[in-house]
């Protein structure tokens, strides 16, 4: 954006006029917005603390969470979280605000990934979230930190539902905004506060039961047949009550965010289905969570349970399989196409000492020969 500074002046005291206190942290970009909010007379009634942990190791310091620390939007709403956090503990005010920003602008030295910014505000029970991408050396830094604060403006403004920066982004600047309801659970599981939460309907709790629990385990980008189905055959099987089981880490892909996270539950919620969140990456560390619990899976992520390179070794692979057994934990596996034929658990190479761990879901009773990964290739949805 670019914009007058008759304009921007009466943009920023449109937010000083609500009085309602916000604090701010910005990295890597953004401080000219800071810079505009602070120098403007009157600033006070507002902002009650800015923040630049612009070295690695400082925004480790504010987040209270060890690095890496991506360009993205989850690191921005991090940091949104802890700012607004600050403002209501400075203020004692139910109402205060949070703006995190980070930024990857042009620059000297060799980066990966594109020019960007992730721009998130935390008000109003919302996150306000926005993504600024420029055109790779379009123009200078200069051009990109004065585009940016202007963009960063016009979200507080637009989250404090005041007047907006009337003026258009310029053509090598694209925007995109969304906004995600804040869930107090979920903030808590991302910040390590707690291990799982569960959602069920519209509500979502921290504590979750954790006894027999029959945990259908995916990625549910997006959620498909595959899954329901394999969740009705494996509740019909064990008698438990399916519930479907998603994690924030996984062993072969980056941690999710809050953002990815929320969207997937939009799509399960449409099914009616609840869902666990976790933090554990590993089957045996779900079970801590979940003593004597029931997984379903589909015989790709069952050949990962018995492959020795997912524990470090196969001593360690034997060891998490016995702690599984010994707990009263079962994996009830349902076939699939697989290298071209079909593969159920009868093809599994499994050590006899293992093998009460593992229950074949009858081809008759379950077959679905499709894939998240495949719906997303093809562009189909669930």
């Amino acid at each position: 954006m670019s914009g007058s500074h008759s304009g921007l002046r009466e943009v920023i005291e449109a937010i000083q006029a609500t009085q309602r206190p916000v604090a701010l942290a910005v990295t890597g970009g953004g401080s000219l917005a800071l810079n505009w909010l602070l120098g403007h007379p009157g600033a006070s009634r507002s902002i009650t603390d800015a923040q630049i942990p612009y070295h690695e190791a400082a925004l480790a310091e504010y987040l209270e969470q060890e690095g890496p620390h991506p360009t993205n939007p989850e690191t921005a709403r991090r940091m949104a979280l802890v700012a607004c956090q600050r403002a209501g503990r400075h203020t004692s005010r139910s109402d205060a605000a949070g703006v995190g920003v980070t930024a990857a602008l042009t620059t000297s030295r060799q980066r990966r990934g594109a020019d960007r910014a992730s721009l998130v505000v935390r008000a109003n029970e919302r996150y306000h979230l926005r993504q600024v991408a420029f055109d790779k050396d379009a123009v200078d830094r200069q051009q990109q930190e004065r585009a940016l604060s202007l963009a960063l403006v016009d979200l507080l403004a637009a989250a404090f539902e005041t007047r907006r920066v009337d003026d258009p982004c310029p053509e090598w600047v694209s925007i995109t905004d969304s906004q995600i309801p804040v869930d107090l659970p979920l903030e808590d599981l991302l910040a390590g506060r707690v291990p799982a939460i569960e959602w069920n309907g519209e509500s979502a709790t921290a504590e979750p039961s954790r006894h027999e629990r029959l945990l259908v385990a995916g990625s549910f980008n997006p959620i498909h047949a595959g899954h329901l189905g394999l969740a009705s055959a494996a509740g019909h099987l064990s008698g438990r009550e399916p519930i479907l089981e998603l994690s924030v880490q996984n062993v072969d892909k980056p941690p999710l965010g809050y953002d990815e996270v929320w969207m997937r539950w939009e799509s399960v919620r449409e099914h009616e289905l609840g869902l666990i969140v976790t933090g554990e990456p590993t089957f045996d560390g779900k079970a801590r969570l979940f003593p004597g619990c029931d997984f379903a899976i589909g015989y790709d992520t069952a050949q990962r349970v018995i492959e020795p390179r997912y524990y470090g070794s196969v001593q360690k692979m034997e060891l998490a399989l016995d702690e599984l057994l010994e707990g009263g934990s079962r994996f009830f596996v349902a076939g699939r196409v697989w290298q071209g034929s079909y593969r159920g658990l009868e093809s599994m190479e499994i050590s006899s000492r293992h093998r009460p761990l593992f229950v074949g879901i009858p081809e008759a009773s379950f077959r679905v020969d499709i894939s998240s990964s495949e719906l997303r290739q093809s562009g189909g949805l669930a």
